[in-house]
């Protein structure tokens, strides 16, 4: 079914172009019979699933009627052009011969679609289109339908795989990976291992994949996803952007101020803050103050109650003192907010970024629920005042969080952290929430089973610097700054 030459070859790309980015579709849906009580445009499933995919237009009555003189007109001039001239010497299929080929595949569906799809029943006036003013045309579709029915009941019953089995198959599969190029003379400029975003730029642009670059060449191009599948796509009508690090500009910032941070290495709120001080590059600039505090008189534990609460009257760690501010910064959301300030980090507030700072405040309850569990059992336990079903709940939520992070994984609203910029505060928040399940073992919460995409997400963060500089086991250095 293959073409014999490079001429027929060109015949069948042309094709493929023409019915798709040459406008046949496009015109084809303007003709959608959207007065029928059976057809598409009564089905809301199906006009809702259109509507994300346009980007937000929806095939109304009025849009339709609009536009079905224009898609009427155009589709009259393609039944002219197959009419005239790719079949006009007669020929049974487009490129001759006795048997049809993938160029008439190519060519013939959108034909097919308007007169035999029951769906599109009365889509076609036969004043404008009809086989009396289009025999050839008409015959070749008919034609074609035949071989394809005739051709059923000589192959194998197609097996029909719905989502997941597919899902399976593909990411189960074992295949050599193919040797991929990226070219050097690309116009876009784009090299190997840049992070991109590729989508449509004709239709269905609402919907962008993102990963890591891997190929690219004339007519390809093709990503590595968070989930490491290899996704390809067409460099006709796709778009290819690289995603630019959040914007900062340290060079025309002001200067940083002296920043003291009133800390304890065991505290994963505390962890969270310093980690993305790292990553903003702001270690530097400030001098960590080491204390203990505890919400009631505990020795050991509630040494430094009297001196933390002078800045912060919770008595609560984090907090942070800036020379240009009075008094201290709480909690370690409002600090990683001042922090990403002071760095000038700048992101776009999109469906994303709010689905993120969710994801940060699920981080902030997980480790919130796994300091009360450390009170319980070290503070009320020893006195007979554990509470069994209190730390049964509080493992719950721990549990609720991280089945939410395993679902972000799987949707890919997490991200690998970027390879040319700081992460965000909510990813760092959700690193640490999980890093904490590691941390006190006591918690008996196995938090991998169960959840591999999570697992591999966390895994990307295990030889970033910020994360092996701010680990719970050893003190922390504030990059040469004087301890207090």
């Amino acid at each position: 079914m293959t073409p014999s030459n490079p001429a027929e070859a060109g015949i069948r790309k042309l094709l493929e172009n023409w019915t798709i980015d040459g406008g046949l579709f496009a015109n084809c849906v303007k003709l959608l019979p959207y007065w029928t009580p059976n057809g598409l445009l009564q089905d809301q499933a199906f006009l809702d699933d259109r509507q994300g995919l346009m980007g937000g237009r929806r095939l109304t009555a009025e849009v339709m009627e609009q536009g079905r003189p224009e898609g009427l007109q155009h589709m009259r001039q393609a039944f002219e052009v197959v009419e005239t001239t790719l079949l006009a010497d007669g020929r049974k299929w487009i490129l001759g011969g006795n048997e049809p080929t993938v160029a008439d595949i190519d060519g013939v569906w959108p034909f097919e679609w308007l007169m035999i799809d029951p769906y599109m029943a009365e889509s076609l006036p036969e004043e404008f289109a009809s086989e009396e003013k289009f025999p050839k045309t008409f015959a070749w579709v008919r034609r074609f339908m035949d071989e394809v029915k005739t051709r059923k009941t000589q192959g194998p019953k197609p097996t029909r795989l719905d989502g997941s089995a597919m899902k399976e198959r593909v990411v189960g599969s074992s295949t050599e990976q193919e040797m991929l190029t990226v070219n050097d003379d690309d116009p876009l400029k784009l090299k190997k291992g840049d992070e991109v975003e590729v989508y449509a730029s004709d239709y269905g642009m609402s919907h962008k994949d993102r990963g890591i670059l891997v190929g690219l060449t004339i007519s390809e191009v093709v990503i590595q996803n968070s989930k490491g599948l290899y996704l390809h796509f067409p460099r006709w009508n796709y778009r290819i952007e690289r995603v630019q690090p959040p914007k900062t500009s340290p060079s025309s910032a002001p200067k940083t101020p002296s920043l003291r941070l009133i800390y304890h290495h065991a505290s994963p709120f505390a962890r969270k803050v310093f980690l993305l001080a790292h990553e903003l590059g702001l270690e530097q600039a400030i001098t960590l103050q080491k204390v203990v505090v505890c919400p009631i008189p505990f020795p050991g534990w509630s040494d430094d109650n009297d001196e933390v609460a002078a800045s912060n009257p919770m008595a609560k760690i984090p907090c942070l003192l800036s020379s240009d501010l009075n008094g201290g910064l709480y909690d370690s959301r409002v600090i990683c907010d001042y922090l990403e300030n002071l760095a000038l980090v700048t992101r776009k507030k999109d469906s994303r970024y709010w689905q993120l700072k969710a994801l940060g405040a699920c981080a902030d309850g997980v480790m919130d629920a796994a300091i009360l569990i450390v009170y319980e059992k070290r503070i009320r336990e020893p006195r007979g005042l554990k509470l069994d079903e209190w730390i049964g709940g509080q493992r719950t939520k721990m549990l609720r969080g991280l089945d939410r992070f395993e679902s972000a994984a799987k949707e890919e609203l997490l991200i690998e952290p970027p390879s040319n910029g700081p992460a965000s505060a909510d990813g760092v928040a959700i690193v640490v929430a999980v890093a904490t399940m590691d941390q006190m073992e006591f918690l008996g919460i196995n938090w991998r089973e169960g959840r591999p995409e999570l697992a591999k997400w966390f895994s990307k963060w295990a030889g970033r610097q910020s994360f092996q500089q701010t680990t719970p086991e050893k003190e922390w250095n504030a990059g040469g700054s004087s301890k207090i």
